[in-house]
């Protein structure tokens, strides 16, 4: 009995991904869906030539199916029979098929705009050296295509100028 016991303990795991514990964890809380939503988001800006996303914006994402809102039914023709090429470019800008539809509306775009600056003044962050600005690179490798990268190295950075 006591031989079983010590085998057990000697059994070691290999030690989890950070990427992995924040996706899960983040999962765990309900935000796969909002993680799913900004990649996507992400992906469009990066991937969709600028004439289209001028007359057309993403409205939502669910179940697989991205549902964007055109200006006029001239684009939402066009991007009707554009819509297999959107699909591929977007589900490869993801790195997944997370798109398995594209709905169109017609309506006005959202034209999204850089946030505003809060009442609030923002604290500046202290340099770091560069060792450790090393280090943190190397450590958030990982995290670099999840939407939530930047704010976990500004998180690091200010932990790490204390």
């Amino acid at each position: 009995m006591k031989a079983a016991r010590s085998a057990h303990r000697n059994i070691q795991t290999a030690p989890a991904r950070c990427a992995d514990i924040l996706e899960s964890s983040l999962q765990g809380l309900g935000f796969g869906r909002v993680i799913r939503h900004l990649a996507l988001l992400r992906a469009w800006d990066r991937a969709i030539a600028g004439r289209i996303k001028e007359r057309a914006s993403v409205e939502d994402f669910r179940n697989g199916c991205l549902y964007l809102c055109v200006e006029d039914p001239i684009w939402m023709h066009e991007l009707h029979m554009l819509r297999h090429q959107l699909k591929t470019i977007l589900n490869k800008e993801v790195g997944e098929p997370a798109v398995n539809e594209i709905v169109l509306r017609i309506g006005r775009p959202r034209q999204y705009s850089t946030p505003q600056p809060s009442y609030r003044r923002r604290q500046r962050i202290p340099a770091v050296s560069p060792a450790v600005e090393a280090g943190m690179v190397t450590l958030l490798s990982p995290l670099r295509d999840l939407p939530c990268c930047d704010a976990i190295q500004r998180l690091f950075q200010r932990w790490a100028s204390r």
